[in-house]
């Protein structure tokens, strides 16, 4: 009987933010949310509280990818599936930053030329007067 009372006075009261995880966890998510959180938090550069809300929808996103790699790689051939089998599924999700730093560098060339431009014109109207 005391190790049973002691038991129960021993257990914390619990913080607003385990009461939120244990709902999170209860929802089915794929992920561990508080896994998901820290991969999130890792990437801030500044101090952020996360919604809820958020933490949901970011672990959603990442199951529906993992789903759809594992759709693309459902179409193999192949009983045993390798690195290369992964990389190709996975190739749309991998390009997309790189898509990005090609359309940067494009608008970043385009303002030069318009930069180029405009003082060619500012020349030829300073030449005509």
């Amino acid at each position: 009987m005391a190790d049973e009372e002691q038991e129960e006075t021993s257990e914390a009261p619990k913080t607003p933010e385990e009461i939120e995880e244990e709902a999170l966890e209860k929802l089915g998510l794929p992920f561990p949310t508080a896994r998901v959180v820290r991969i999130l938090k890792s990437s801030f550069k500044k101090e952020h509280q996360i919604k809820a809300d958020v933490k949901i929808s970011a672990n959603q996103l990442l199951g529906d990818i993992l789903t759809d790699i594992a759709r693309r790689m459902d179409n193999e051939e192949f009983f045993t599936l390798s690195i290369e089998h992964f990389n190709k599924a996975a190739r749309k999700y991998k390009t997309v930053d790189l898509q990005a730093k090609r359309v940067e560098k494009i608008k970043n060339l385009l303002i030069k030329q318009k930069t180029e431009l405009e003082q060619a014109i500012m020349e030829i109207e300073a030449a005509e007067f």
